[in-house]
């Protein structure tokens, strides 16, 4: 899951201290054009924190299942209003990559089997891609074994 820097509730605090600081600085001048013109600015401010804060949540709904069994490995990507996009591989096959200096991100993760790539952990910040790398690592030995 993508990271969080504040929970449900931290939102809400600072939701209702963004939404105090733009109305009470705005009441002694109620009825005057600075009060109109404050009160423009403060709405925009406002409606441009929530829209930005709604694409924070939709970011939210995307995630990965990682499956590692002898027989298969799987990998579920959902992405928002998308359908789940399923990737499957022989655990045997399967490599794990990882490129630290990739174009794209740091510690760029990928999954290849026989010519197939599946790029894992976008969301992820590049340490907890690292972590990932050592847990499916790990998996795929245990699979390999059983």
């Amino acid at each position: 899951m993508p990271n969080r820097s504040l929970s449900t509730e931290g939102t809400l605090i600072v939701f209702i201290i963004l939404a105090t600081g733009l109305v009470v600085p705005i009441i002694p001048f109620l009825g005057t054009e600075i009060g109109i013109t404050l009160t423009l600015f403060s709405g925009l401010t406002f409606y441009l924190f929530l829209f930005f804060l709604g694409r924070s949540f939709q970011s939210g709904q995307l995630y990965e299942e990682i499956k590692i069994s002898s027989k298969k490995i799987e990998v579920i990507h959902k992405d928002k209003n998308k359908k789940k996009l399923t990737w499957e591989g022989n655990p045997y096959w399967t490599k794990v990559i990882m490129k630290d200096n990739s174009d794209k991100v740091e510690n760029y993760l990928t999954l290849s089997e026989r010519g197939r790539h599946i790029e894992l952990g976008a969301f992820l910040s590049p340490d907890e891609r690292v972590d990932l790398k050592n847990d499916i690592q790990n998996a795929l030995a245990k699979a390999k074994l059983s």
